[in-house]
């Protein structure tokens, strides 16, 4: 299977939500506090109803999701390209893509990119109305 970057094809990509047809282009943008990272939301908590919200994430090479907690809602990442790791609660974990990870509410972790770009799926639960 020939290596395809992720990023890329996500770019050319849509978000189908619900009974919509055409879906929705995938729209990155900045995130105003942390330098080198870029969010695409896909669902909502206002889509969902608050019952949770998923976005894409990508991390510039060496870059990070500085230290952080979600008092009230538990997150769920899946690496989708990339290598880097993840502080959990204290704990170094290196990643590669194909990699999960779920950090409960209340509990204070950190994304770091490596020598490339990492692209994450991140789901909230609940997310936010």
């Amino acid at each position: 299977m020939e290596n395809q970057n992720i990023a890329e094809f996500l770019d050319k990509g849509r978000a189908f939500f619900s009974a919509e047809v055409a879906g929705r282009r995938i729209v990155w943008y900045p995130n105003p506090a942390w330098a080198g990272v870029t969010l695409a939301d896909l669902a909502s908590g206002a889509d969902t109803n608050g019952s949770f919200s998923t976005h894409l994430v990508r991390l510039q090479k060496n870059c990070e999701v500085p230290d952080h907690l979600h008092e009230s809602q538990w997150e769920w990442n899946a690496v989708l390209d990339g290598r880097g790791k993840m502080i959990l609660d204290g704990q170094e974990i290196p990643f590669k893509s194909g990699d999960t990870f779920t950090t409960p509410p209340g509990v204070r972790h950190t994304v770091v990119a490596d020598k490339e770009d990492v692209v994450l799926l991140a789901v909230f639960a609940p997310g936010p109305k």
